[in-house]
């Protein structure tokens, strides 16, 4: 049985032109009337844009900005993730601190004990 095979053909714009429904036409080209006005309208206000901000400078140019509160702490810096040697190293002095102060307060209770026992105090 033979099928018939699609051309590979494209279409040309006078064939779609005369596919599509008269009212549907007309719809299309309202809405491509609408869309090139639109675009108008935002390639103005670009174009007018860096003219309004220069008018925009102009008219505040004597103008102080808004005073910042005092009582409003801010920040010195951003929060940044720490490098992983610089937390090592701060996880090493933080050790290093725990073992002096477990060294200091064991040589205390020692020195107490000791003087306790040759001075034979009470506690």
């Amino acid at each position: 049985m033979n099928k018939r095979v699609a051309s590979r053909r494209p279409k040309t714009v006078q064939s779609v032109a005369q596919e599509i429904q008269p009212a549907r036409l007309k719809q299309m080209r309202s809405r491509s009337r609408s869309l090139q006005e639109e675009i108008h309208v935002l390639e103005c206000a670009i174009v007018a844009a860096p003219h309004a901000m220069r008018r925009q400078r102009m008219a505040t140019k004597d103008v102080l900005p808004a005073p910042e509160p005092m009582y409003v702490k801010k920040a010195l810096r951003s929060p940044q993730r720490i490098p992983l040697h610089l937390r090592k190293a701060a996880k090493r002095r933080r050790l290093a601190l725990l073992l002096e102060f477990g060294i200091v307060v064991t040589s205390l209770i020692a020195a107490l004990g000791w003087m306790k026992q040759w001075f034979g105090w009470t506690i």
